[in-house]
């Protein structure tokens, strides 16, 4: 009897442990907004407060009552650190179910603007790779500016403190940095017009490279090459300081116009344009990301990604091709990234699995990592877990163009940089050193999504330079010409 109680007594210690760290995860992953850090050091006190009454109880030895009390509190420290640490505390990124906002100007009270505005800059501090010693002199003085101009007035305008925050963001030079609203308000005639072969070219006089120029100011970069503008949007338009009534230029590839002047009434919310897209541009939802075709004329496959995203999908299309390129003896793999805004970084792995390598440098292996107070650095190779019966040793090449952005810049520079392979198209907009890794906070009173870098990552092989340079230069659209070019000649 008294051995069954010992056993109850360490599996009560085991599962209020347990229940303590998954506050956590429960944070995390499925609630609470503003829930405060301090209910972990709450609830390691009474984790150690229980340990010592059952084990006051239930162990006759002074050794064991002090190794359960001992165990007890180091862990509980380890949760409140790591509470304190994890920058993905009170995060919304890993939550799925997201709250719709559609995007409107209308006032923050002056307080409702310095508290989300400190709400921000505390994220910043606390998470921010490139601030682990403190705000840069720019983004504090910038910082500086942006409150004294809030504090000067009663109500800020939601469009101006979104200017304000994105001109904070600038300064960092950071495009994984952002702040945006996910949920858009679109000009009406949008689907209708594009159905019929047009897009914008101006409205109220100014041109999309115009307009860049206007947002750059708010706009979060490492290069300029990466600023884009949807000049349908009414978000974008008001960030431009673009007012109505807007005269708007429509013009079709053989450059005929049609004018129109609409008003803040003409625009509808996402889903209801969504649906007129559906209308007027149908298109099949179940189309692949993932799919391949081989040219056996050219001895050639052409694998195509538009997102890297890890899935038995995926997995499942690179074990068929690969089948199928040593069935016919292919002799060229390419790899088409142009147009892939990144995603999971360990697709370029399931991939080099087929590869005839044994170890190679992974991008995660040259970042540095911040956690609030923790900051540390990855290194070394990765093993590869090569498919023996399936490897191919042909030529490989990556297909890229500038919207080949994050990941798929990622997944170039890890086929490059360990002498996997060429690069045709054009250099990807965003550097090789770059920062990343972003966690996400949601501020429900303006509809906006803050993301945070936590990771700074620098090229493997640094003597190659900060961009990719394609080894066969091209336009993006011309790459799949210029590839076939190269594999005839050869």
């Amino acid at each position: 009897m008294n051995r069954l109680k010992k056993v109850g007594a360490v599996v009560s210690i085991i599962i209020i442990n347990i229940l303590v760290f998954g506050i956590i995860p429960l944070n995390i992953l499925l609630l609470w907004k503003d829930f405060p850090q301090w209910i972990m050091i709450l609830a390691s006190v009474v984790d150690i407060a229980a340990v010592i009454l059952i084990a006051k109880k239930a162990f006759s030895g002074k050794t064991a009552k002090i190794l359960a009390i001992i165990f007890t509190s180091i862990f509980a420290v380890m949760c409140v650190l790591f509470a304190y640490a994890c920058p993905f505390w009170n995060s919304d990124g890993f939550k799925s179910d997201r709250p719709i906002h559609y995007y409107e100007n209308s006032d923050l009270t002056k307080k409702e603007a310095l508290d989300d505005l400190e709400e921000v800059m505390d994220c910043l501090r606390k998470y921010h790779i490139s601030f682990v010693d403190g705000l840069t002199p720019e983004v504090q003085a910038k910082y500086e500016e942006v409150r004294a101009d809030f504090d000067s007035k009663d109500s800020v305008k939601r469009i101006e403190f979104v200017r304000g925050v994105r001109s904070i963001l600038h300064e960092i030079k950071d495009g994984h940095t952002s702040f945006d609203t996910w949920d858009g308000v679109l000009l009406s005639d949008g689907p209708e017009m594009e159905s019929k072969g047009y897009s914008i070219y101006s409205v109220n006089g100014l041109t999309e490279e115009q307009m860049k120029k206007l947002v750059e100011p708010y706009y979060s970069y490492e290069t300029p090459r990466h600023i884009s503008v949807n000049m349908e949007n009414l978000f974008y338009l008001d960030l431009c300081g673009v007012e109505a009534p807007y005269e708007v230029v429509w013009k079709d590839e053989e450059g005929n116009e049609d004018s129109r002047t609409y008003s803040r009434d003409d625009f509808i919310n996402a889903d209801e344009y969504y649906e007129l897209q559906d209308k007027y541009l149908p298109s099949d939802s179940n189309e692949d990301y993932v799919y391949y075709e081989i040219d056996e004329e050219k001895s050639l496959a052409i694998l195509t990604l538009k997102h890297c995203w890890i899935s038995d999908l995926y997995r499942d299309v690179l074990r068929d091709m690969f089948t199928e390129i040593k069935e016919k003896n292919i002799k060229s793999l390419a790899i088409d990234l142009r147009g892939n805004g990144g995603g999971d970084t360990y697709v370029v792995n399931e991939l080099f699995k087929y590869l005839p390598v044994d170890t190679y440098y992974q991008g995660d292996n040259f970042r540095k990592l911040r956690w609030n107070y923790l900051t540390f650095n990855q290194g070394g190779k990765t093993k590869n877990k090569r498919v023996a019966d399936l490897e191919f040793d042909g030529k490989v090449y990556v297909l890229t163009d500038k919207d080949s952005l994050s990941s798929a810049m990622l997944f170039t520079e890890m086929i490059v940089d360990n002498g996997l392979g060429k690069v045709v198209g054009e250099s990807p907009a965003v550097p090789c050193n770059h920062c990343g890794e972003i966690t996400q906070f949601y501020f429900d009173d303006i509809g906006m999504w803050l993301s945070v870098s936590t990771a700074y990552y620098t090229r493997i092989d640094s003597s190659k330079g900060d961009y990719i340079e394609p080894d066969y230069p091209s336009a993006g659209e011309d790459a799949i010409k210029k590839l076939c070019d190269i594999v005839s000649d050869k």
